[in-house]
């Protein structure tokens, strides 16, 4: 079964499905088809409806998703998403064991137990590379950051931003007459 899996795997190209190989202008932590799974569930009920039917309820749903979505934004009590602040709160408790060797050309050996990472501040790049695919200070980024004396927080990237965020949520769906309109 394995070997079927890996054969029918290797039928596409590595940088479509290894991380090793992603883009890093999307920034993204998630790789996985969760939002089409949850997209079905949330339209389960108006998939057996006429299209007309099914597509107002569609249409319903994304309109108060789109609300709800911003109001829950708008309590958040930091600038950053409550997720991305968990994880890098999880980061900074591992960049305190973590012990930094500079070059002095802005590039720094991080160690973290038997494992080294290298970080480079000017091109913004941990071997890691959740700084670069993700755009969130990993550990290593961060244990240089500090020893720095720089903020890591700065160098998040903007799309966890809260302004990020409410412009997603920006565009509203409006209301609509009856279907007599």
């Amino acid at each position: 079964m394995d070997l079927l899996v890996e054969e029918n795997l290797l039928e596409y190209p590595p940088k479509s499905w290894c991380r090793a190989y992603f883009d890093i202008v999307c920034k993204n932590p998630v790789v996985e088809n969760n939002i089409t799974e949850s997209f079905n569930l949330c339209i389960l009920e108006a998939r057996f409806k006429p299209i007309i039917g099914m597509l107002e309820d569609i249409r319903i749903k994304v309109m108060n998703r789109l609300g709800e979505q911003e109001d829950s934004v708008m309590k958040w009590t930091s600038e950053f998403s409550p997720k991305i602040l968990k994880l890098y709160n999880e980061y900074m408790k591992i960049a305190q064991i973590c012990r930094v060797d500079c070059n002095g050309d802005n590039r720094y050996e991080v160690t973290e137990g038997d494992d080294r990472h290298i970080v480079n501040l000017r091109v913004k790049r941990c071997t890691c590379r959740p700084w670069d695919l993700e755009g969130i200070s990993c550990s290593h980024t961060i244990k240089v950051l500090l020893h720095e004396r720089i903020n890591p927080l700065i160098e998040m990237n903007w799309y966890y931003n809260k302004e990020a965020f409410l412009l997603t949520y920006k565009h509203k769906l409006q209301p609509l007459r009856g279907e007599n309109f």
